[in-house]
């Protein structure tokens, strides 16, 4: 699926730049890349070309994103044309990464996307992080993220949600300065789960191709219009690399079917309880999609039905797609599982009523 990549604030500047990076070259599914902050410096700062930074509104910083969005409101059309602009007529949707902890992601973010609804009609999701716990003793950041939450649900189609708290943030609130540093690797891990949803479908080699594509369509029929969506993501190794001798005589060792299955079954079931993108009560999605990529030779027919019927069986029942991704020389088996379709998750619940708490609503 090509998408066009739209960060909005500091932490969404710079995931907009880590995914356009991390788009791998065999399965690219990042059409376009863009950057959207009130801060001038921390878009210079962005590994992106100048003419995709946008700088808008008032130079200065501020911790509240109800002041933010009235400044974004007052550059709607402004937005609306650069955003716009960045949109190629060949993706397929818009991905908007945003930190809802900060004031401008979770003040201009929703206004940004609002906007684009009135001139281009793909789907529009919001890749919405969450803040790290420690983070949320600092002022403002809850109060934030409860708008930012609230704005997303009424603006964007999706919001594919990614809790800090579960992706090996920091232990301890950086400072300022180290923040970039300090994150990147929580950033690194969700480009690396999000180009392989994405790009599961985007082979630039026929070869690659698999029984059962996930194209566009199944990615935009499973997260839907609504509610939240959660990814699952497991990576296993299942081949060493081959020795140049190996290579000379074409040699390469194919699983048995019993290790194939038993791998896929236990990869499926860690995606789905082990690694996710967010704490949530799975049975309460209504939709969900299963990808499985590696080598052929691993990508067990059987184990893949079976698995998709697991996945239906832990979202309660409801409508499950899957797709397998053939990766000729690839080492290992990666599995993703994506459940949407869901109300509010508990998490979400939290921050909403903490911040409603803090503005003494």
């Amino acid at each position: 699926m090509k998408l066009a990549v739209l960060g909005v604030g500091g932490a969404g500047g710079r995931l907009a730049a880590r995914l356009a990076a991390a788009d791998p070259d065999d399965r690219p599914s990042v059409a376009a890349v863009a950057a959207f902050d009130t801060d001038p410096e921390a878009l210079a700062d962005l590994d992106l070309p100048r003419e995709h930074r946008h700088a808008f509104g008032t130079t200065a910083r501020s911790a509240d994103a109800t002041a933010v969005r009235t400044a974004a409101e007052g550059n709607a059309r402004e937005l609306s044309r650069s955003a716009t602009d960045a949109v190629p007529a060949a993706a397929d949707g818009v991905l908007v990464p945003v930190g809802v902890g900060g004031a401008t992601g979770a003040g201009a973010a929703p206004v940004l996307i609002d906007t684009l609804r009135n001139v281009i009609d793909i789907p529009v999701y919001a890749l919405t992080v969450l803040p790290e716990p420690t983070e949320e003793e600092a002022a403002g950041v809850v109060a934030n993220a409860r708008a930012g939450l609230l704005g997303l649900e009424a603006t964007a189609d999706t919001q594919l949600l990614f809790d800090n708290g579960r992706l090996d943030a920091p232990e301890e609130r950086p400072a300022e300065a180290d923040a970039a540093d300090a994150y990147a690797d929580v950033n690194a891990t969700i480009a690396e789960w999000v180009a392989a949803l994405f790009g599961a479908g985007e082979a630039a080699d026929a070869a690659a191709v698999g029984e059962s594509v996930v194209d566009a369509s199944e990615i935009i029929a499973t997260l839907g219009e609504g509610g939240y969506a959660t990814v699952g993501y497991w990576r296993e190794q299942v081949r060493e690399e081959p020795s140049f001798l190996d290579r000379l005589r074409s040699k390469s060792e194919s699983p048995d079917g019993i290790e194939s299955y038993s791998t896929i079954e236990t990869s499926v079931r860690r995606s789905l309880f082990r690694q996710r993108s967010a704490d949530t009560d799975l049975s309460l999605a209504t939709r969900a999609l299963l990808v499985t990529m590696g080598p052929p030779e691993w990508l067990n027919r059987e184990a893949i039905v079976d698995a998709r019927r697991s996945l239906d069986e832990a979202i309660g029942g409801g409508a499950v797609r899957g797709g397998d991704t053939p990766v000729e020389d690839g080492l290992d088996l990666t599995v993703l599982s994506v459940c949407a379709g869901m109300n509010r998750p508990e998490r979400v619940m939290s921050l909403l009523e903490r911040g409603q708490s803090e503005n003494g609503d």
